[in-house]
């Protein structure tokens, strides 16, 4: 393993044998040759090849200033390892953390600025008095390049990071707010993106990134105006051919970089004093191992100024001398470019002179390279060899031919490449794919090249599927993520005039697992519903239906309105399944759409289905969602008010998983299992009167999500478990550390059917702490509740209400609250709080004067805790009941009816229900 500053560094094997050869030849000199077979044995590539990966290693290790500290550069002739090296045994701990999930995009790696420090100071004295600035710019005049290095050094003025949008990665404006979504890592199914975002900026202090805004420019100036009339502290840096336009817009027009005129800089010295001349003697450097010399200075100053000092275009030309003098250069360029001196009328733009010098630096490629460079303009973002590779085959280039080739086209500039984890990836900017796209649009060889790049990215996606099982999950998630631009591209084209929609329903199922691990809800709601509607209309395997049917239910599931769309989905799901015969996604579509049936009430209906899927495990054992079914039916049953039925499966399920130290999905899985257990069995342990042990699983539930980052877990224990057990057991201390914390999650992971549950936990502690006005907003998160059919417990939080009323008096308004508590109970099928709605009931006829109706009614509710087992609600009716006994001067059946109810708890003591029975008792024991 190796460590930098205690943390793991990834390395490919390349660059692992790259640097394990150097550092056991510490302080020599190591050949190219040497490092060449080291890293690919036997076989011969282009030096390029190991130049780009050696600069991929000192990235890794840091090493990119201009003094290097570990790996330096003998031009001509190789590598040396210089920093001090000792060698020593150790043990390295198996429990050493790994690195923290990107949870942002992070801006690329520099590969160093020349000549804008100046303007990099401007800007960022700029960015601490506006919130919006604007780069503006023509192509390949370093914008990207200055926001990057200008968002390092004003990072430690943003409390909350830096986050870079690349635009480029997408083409159609529709996905703006998608990639903002992803950018930021927010989570969850928000109902309009750029609304989320705005939401996730409101609170935090960070700096926005928009790159390249020019060909999606309508819908960056609409999220910049939201940006600037919202209150935030955060502050948009864009980047952009032309301004957007807003009206607080501070635009910084981009200039060239300064060249010496004619006979200003006569020694290399005086040359490098600009930095234009500067920029290419670097560049040449690198990649030629050429040295600057005083004979070479009013050559290349005339170059740099024929380029019109266009960073990209200097780049350009300085790759290529290895294969021309400066004097050969300079002439080349004059002869195929058509100019050379500024000032000379009718000169080409400068946009026009970086397309130029592109064009110019295409023609000088070998055909095969020519070639490659063109295919590679179907990548939208980052992309490996192997991902090259496929799509070059079929236009008859082999693998080694992409390899040299990837490795020169990054030496001429015309690529870049750089190290994320244990890979090397390369992309082209923004300006070369254009260039690139019209090459492949116009070369017969290249048309086969968007077909073969979808089914690139379907072959990728479909072995994620395979790889989610056993690959470290933030591992899995950083690398699949990294293709969800050119997944987004690879759906175009599929689903466009000239794509394969066969294609694009497998492409959409194999992408499934990503939107789900990475809560890209909306996103993946939207594909699913066109893919699957188009699949009923094409000859589609009916498992792939199935697939698509049953994640579009679960997207819908998290949707803040339970719609008619997502019972459509499920039964869809079930349907296709049982025509597949697939048994593994009949039951998983039974238990999904269980879930959904408990969510919007219809308990009865949701047992029936669930039943069926646990049935389906005695056909066949190894079935995935046997666990998921039992522990469905058992909560579904608890519900209904059979208790009895309920506590051994969910007791058996909770003794079965348990947290482990591990990374794997496996372990990651039964991490899962062991919350959602816990987020159903506290409330059942509550009921039987463990309300310590409730509390203790619930708190289990919440922190070891908490430990595992499984945000919609953690928010699902504290809204299920949790938040009940507090509210119910009275403890505000917790109630309102737990409503922090979904609050908290909510802003990570927006799962919009938990907005309106925290809203009423946060006004239930508000009302319980006195405040009079909470009442109002319990009322109205109860009617969002009911509005979004969100409807299971929505009897017991009318019965909340009803309370909270009491206690102000509110006879009438108590009254309406407790039958519309009972009427949802009763067509639900929630028999479980049937004893406590009656209880309540009984408490607003006793408040109306009605205390004769008032006992019956608790006889009623006494009779029912029993049936089902409850013996808390049994204990709250029978302190009820015993108080209006004692008031009528019965207080010996008072004390006979409640004492052998609290001699049955052996927990929970300090609970609001056992310490009102504690007292009562006490107090009737004492005037006896």
């Amino acid at each position: 393993m190796l460590l930098l500053d205690g943390r793991p560094v990834k390395l490919g094997g390349r660059a692992f044998e790259l640097l394990h050869l150097l550092v056991q030849r510490c302080g020599e000199l190591v050949s190219k040759d040497e490092l060449m077979e080291a890293a690919w044995p036997g076989t011969f590539l282009h030096d390029s090849n190991l130049k780009v990966n050696m600069w991929s290693l000192r990235r890794s290790l840091g090493d990119t200033q201009i003094e290097p500290v570990y790996i330096t550069t003998v031009p001509r002739r190789g590598y040396k390892f210089i920093a001090r090296v000792q060698a020593s045994l150790a043990e390295v701990d198996d429990d050493l953390a790994p690195a923290d999930p990107v949870a942002v995009s992070k801006p690329p790696l520099l590969r160093g600025i020349v000549g804008r420090e100046s303007d990099m100071a401007d800007i960022a004295d700029l960015l601490v008095q506006k919130r919006q600035v604007t780069l503006a710019g023509p192509g390949g005049v370093g914008k990207t390049t200055l926001a990057v290095a200008t968002a390092q050094s004003f990072a430690p003025k943003c409390r909350d990071g830096t986050c870079f949008v690349d635009l480029t990665t997408i083409s159609d404006p529709t996905f703006f707010g998608a990639a903002l979504v992803t950018a930021l890592g927010i989570r969850g199914n928000p109902d309009n993106s750029l609304t989320a975002v705005l939401d996730y900026l409101r609170p935090r202090q960070m700096l926005l990134i928009l790159d390249n805004c020019e060909h999606v420019l309508a819908a960056a100036v609409i999220f910049a105006g939201r940006f600037l009339e919202d209150a935030s502290q955060s502050i948009l840096l864009a980047t952009s051919r032309e301004p957007l336009g807003t009206a607080a817009e501070h635009v910084v027009r981009l200039g060239s970089l300064a060249s010496p005129r004619a006979g200003e800089a006569a020694t290399a010295e005086q040359a490098f004093r600009f930095p234009a001349v500067q920029l290419f003697a670097r560049r040449a450097a690198e990649w030629a191992d050429y040295q600057f010399r005083d004979a070479d200075c009013e050559t290349i100053a005339s170059i740099c100024r024929s380029l019109d000092g266009l960073p990209l275009a200097i780049e350009l030309a300085a790759a290529q001398i290895g294969a021309f003098s400066p004097r050969e250069l300079l002439a080349t360029i004059d002869r195929n470019l058509g100019f050379r001196a500024p000032g000379i009328e009718g000169m080409l733009p400068r946009h026009e002179t970086l397309m130029a010098t592109i064009d110019w630096s295409f023609r000088l490629l070998p055909h095969k390279e020519a070639k490659l460079f063109a295919l590679l303009s179907v990548f939208s973002d980052a992309f490996e060899a192997e991902d090259a590779a496929f799509v070059a085959e079929a236009a008859g280039l082999n693998p080694v031919d992409v390899v040299t080739g990837l490795g020169s086209l990054v030496a001429k500039s015309l690529l870049s490449a750089e190290a994320r984890g244990a890979s090397l990836r390369y992309r082209l900017l923004d300006s070369t794919r254009r260039y690139a796209t019209e090459r492949r649009q116009v070369d017969p060889a290249c048309r086969q090249a968007l077909r073969r790049h979808a089914h690139r990215v379907v072959a990728l996606f479909e072995r994620s599927e395979e790889e989610w099982n056993w690959r470290e999950p933030t591992d899995w998630t950083q690398r699949y993520l990294g293709y969800i631009a050119d997944l987004r591209a690879a759906l175009s084209w599929a689903f466009g005039e000239e794509g394969d929609p066969v294609l694009g329903v497998r492409l959409t199922v194999a992408a499934i697992t990503l939107w789900s691990e990475t809560a890209i809800l909306s996103e993946a709601q939207a594909r699913l519903e066109f893919a699957l509607a188009l699949a009923k209309t094409i000859e589609c395997d009916d498992l792939l239906k199935a697939k698509l049917a049953c994640a579009l239910g679960w997207s819908l599931f998290y949707a803040r309105k339970m719609s008619n769309e997502n019972e459509i989905a499920w039964l869809d799901a079930i349907g296709f399944a049982r025509q597949a015969g697939d048994l593994e996604y009949q039951q998983r579509a039974l238990v999904g759409f269980a879930f959904y049936l408990l969510q919007i009430g219809q308990v009865p209906r949701a047992i029936t289905y669930l039943e069926e899927a646990t049935a389906l495990a005695d056909r066949e054992r190894d079935l995935t969602a046997t666990s998921e079914a039992d522990r469905a039916l058992a909560w579904a049953r608890a519900f209904a008010g059979e208790l009895g039925k309920s506590r051994p499966v969910l007791d058996r399920l909770a003794a079965t998983y348990s947290l482990t130290a591990g990374r794997s999905r496996k372990d990651a899985n039964e991490v899962y299992r062991f919350i959602t257990v816990r987020f159903n069995l506290p409330f059942v342990a509550w009921m039987q009167g463990q309300a310590d042990y409730a509390a203790r699983l619930a708190r289990d539930a919440v922190d070891a999500a908490d430990r595992s980052g499984q945000w919609v877990s953690q928010s699902n224990a504290l809204g299920l478990a949790a938040l009940p057990v507090s509210l119910e057991t009275g403890n505000l201390d917790a109630l309102e550390s737990f409503t922090e914390r979904l609050r908290r999650n909510l802003e990570r992971e927006r799962i919009s059917r938990w907005v309106p549950v925290e809203r009423y936990f946060s006004a239930c502690l508000r009302d319980l702490r006195g405040d009079k006005q909470a009442v109002e907003d319990i009322r109205a998160a109860i009617d969002e509740l009911i509005e979004c059919r969100f409807l299971m417990r929505i009897g017991s939080y009318l019965a909340v209400l009803a309370r909270a009323l009491l206690r102000q008096g509110r006879i009438k308004e108590a009254r309406e609250a407790i039958t519309g508590a009972i009427d949802h109970q009763e067509r639900q099928g929630e028999r479980w709080c049937r004893s406590e709605l009656q209880r309540v009931d009984a408490m607003v006829l006793f408040h109306a004067g009605e205390p004769l109706r008032a006992e019956r009614r608790l006889q009623q509710a006494l009779a029912e805790a029993r049936a089902i087992g409850a013996t808390t609600f049994e204990l709250r009716v029978a302190t009820d009941l015993a108080r209006q006994w004692i008031a009528a001067g019965r207080r010996d059946k008072a004390i006979r009816l409640l004492a052998p109810i609290h001699q049955k708890f052996t927990e929970g003591f300090e609970t609001q229900d056992l310490v009102a029975a504690s007292r009562l008792l006490h107090s009737a024991r004492g005037t006896g």
